[in-house]
């Protein structure tokens, strides 16, 4: 497995672990995060056994309704926050401000967070 691909595992275990639901794409409802590369998707600007992957996280709200889907957006971004906090190497997003994305032809108001996500080689971690 490619150390890009054990990261997004990583990142979708924590989630979904805190009762989180993800999608990496495809069909899915809200509440929901979708779990997408972000740009730079790979920096290798760091020594040869170290990568640093960008995801870009896309919290979804259920409800329509704008102050109803902001207060859900509030609470679903500090789970977010919450269960990145229990990976190592991981930093924190900043969120942008909410915006409307379509599902199913309805509005759902969402937020994006960037997180970034180090990776050491085997080989590197007993050094």
């Amino acid at each position: 497995m490619s150390r890009l691909s054990e990261t997004r595992d990583r990142l979708t275990d924590a989630l979904d672990g805190s009762g989180i639901r993800t999608a990496i794409g495809g069909r899915f409802a809200a509440p929901a995060v979708l779990i997408e590369p972000a740009e730079p998707w790979i920096d290798r600007a760091m020594p040869a056994d170290r990568l640093l992957a960008r995801w870009k996280l896309t919290a979804i709200a259920a409800s329509t309704d704008t102050g109803a889907a902001y207060d859900e957006l509030a609470q679903l971004i500090d789970a977010i926050d919450l269960a990145l906090l229990s990976l190592r190497g991981v930093s924190l997003p900043p969120w942008g401000a909410p915006h409307d994305l379509t599902l199913g032809n309805v509005a759902h108001p969402s937020s994006v967070g960037i997180v970034l996500m180090h990776s050491e080689s085997k080989g590197s971690a007993a050094r």
